[in-house]
């Protein structure tokens, strides 16, 4: 073998790269901050990294990858264990489903696909949420939330372009759709 360890660990790290980016963007939406309803404005990013690196970077981003960061996300939010891995498997699959769809489409398709799925995956995660809780929980956080993560999706798609064509750009690259 011609590869020293430094190049295969390189190497592992770029294809752990849109996982670990992800994760570094749980632990910032679940820093504490400290303004009004900080707490029913924080975005859900993790749907927005799970439906980005599913349509363009597939090969990177697995169903294991999906099932880990519903674990971290269980684990720092105040979700029974299983809600968000749930949930983040329902938006990996219809992001594979639908995907061939918006994936050479301008970036307006783009969000509108990730508008429809993450509707659909809210609804999921407040229906589970209700049935755990065995009551009917409020709709207007979930709303706010859904929005609030709606209107955050091109700013995180930037940053994974970005993080695309800068370190993983001998593959494939993504270009910025205008």
């Amino acid at each position: 073998m011609d590869d020293s360890l430094s190049d295969i660990i390189c190497y592992q790290l770029k294809k752990m790269l849109p996982l670990l980016c992800t994760i570094v963007l749980i632990l910032l939406m679940y820093t504490p901050f400290h303004f009004p309803l900080s707490k029913f404005l924080r975005p859900d990013v993790a749907m927005i990294c799970i439906y980005f690196w599913t349509l363009y970077r597939r090969d990177l981003f697995g169903l294991f990858s999906v099932a880990f960061l519903g674990v971290v996300a269980d684990s720092l939010g105040l979700v029974p264990l299983g809600v968000n891995i749930f949930v983040f498997v329902v938006i990996y699959v219809m992001s594979i489903s639908y995907g061939w769809f918006v994936n050479t489409k301008p970036f307006a398709v783009s969000w509108t696909g990730f508008a429809v799925i993450s509707f659909a995956a809210f609804v999921v995660k407040w229906f589970l949420m209700s049935i755990y809780y065995s009551c009917f929980l409020s709709v207007l956080g979930i709303f706010s939330g859904y929005i609030v993560t709606v209107l955050i999706y091109p700013l995180i798609a930037r940053l994974n372009i970005f993080v695309q064509n800068k370190f993983l750009a001998s593959d494939e690259v993504i270009y910025e759709q205008r």
